[in-house]
């Protein structure tokens, strides 16, 4: 009787301890398992991570790398040498408009001969040698400058072949403003070749499609032999060909004296 009565107030008590140990181990179980949830889930946030975002980056990536290549293009490398020479032209170029003179200039890069006054151009034309080689240029011009120790020469001589008369009172209105002389002074004929010559081993040979009459014959055929016998001790000469307006124009402007300022190319 006391057995059963005791077992009766027992059997209540180890319901609730044995539902309290349940409570805690499915309590430890549960909490152990969130934590375990958690430190996976952040275990495996970089794996999450990188798989999320580089199929994103990827495409993204593209683009940028395209954009990159447009931007990227690979600049030329600064050329102190190429830099100092266009500084020392431009120096050379600045002292001859400083004297409010005409001068002129024969860029060999640009294949451009022009006359100047103040830094401005106020007539141009096609550099171009008659064989069609760019060698012949720049050979001149090396010549010219000495490898570009003397970029600046004085002309000191000219000499027409052949010539035609009656020429255009508009070219003589601007070839006098070039040369600062009355038009009605100049002589009126279009050269069909001449020469400009920078002391005895330098000739510029300029030719026209003009037909023109020879100042004279005994006097070019003397000149001739005197170049062909100089030509085996170093002297060269340039054949260009240029329009007969433009052979006008420089011929009356290249006055011995006149500053000749050659530009070698790059």
């Amino acid at each position: 009787m006391c057995s059963s009565t005791c077992s009766r107030r027992l059997l209540p008590s180890l319901a609730v301890c044995a539902g309290l140990v349940a409570l805690l181990v499915a309590q430890g179980f549960c909490a152990d398992k969130p934590a375990a949830k958690k430190n996976q889930a952040k275990s495996s946030a970089p794996s999450a991570s990188n798989s999320s975002t580089s199929p994103a980056t990827k495409p993204a990536a593209k683009p940028a790398a395209k954009k990159a290549g447009k931007a990227a293009k690979p600049a030329e490398p600064w050329d102190a040498a190429k830099a100092g020479k266009e500084y020392r032209s431009l120096g050379l170029e600045l002292a001859l408009a400083r004297t409010g003179n005409p001068y002129l200039v024969m860029d060999v890069g640009r294949q451009d001969v022009s006359i100047r006054v103040k830094g401005a151009v106020v007539w141009n034309s096609r550099l171009t040698a008659m064989s069609g080689d760019s060698e012949a240029l720049a050979d001149f011009a090396h010549r010219f400058t000495g490898g570009d120790r003397r970029p600046i020469r004085m002309i000191t001589s000219k000499y027409l072949f052949a010539s035609r008369e009656k020429t255009p009172d508009s070219i003589l209105a601007i070839v006098g403003k070039v040369v600062k002389a009355d038009p009605v002074l100049l002589q009126r004929d279009i050269p069909e070749r001449f020469e400009l010559r920078w002391g005895s081993d330098l000739i510029l040979d300029v030719r026209t499609e003009i037909v023109g009459v020879p100042k004279s014959k005994f006097k070019n055929t003397e000149v001739s032999v005197i170049e062909a016998i100089r030509k085996p001790f170093g002297l060269y000469r340039l054949k260009i060909m240029l329009p007969a307006d433009d052979a006008l124009t420089l011929y009356r402007a290249a006055e011995p004296g006149l500053p000749t300022l050659v530009l070698l190319a790059d």
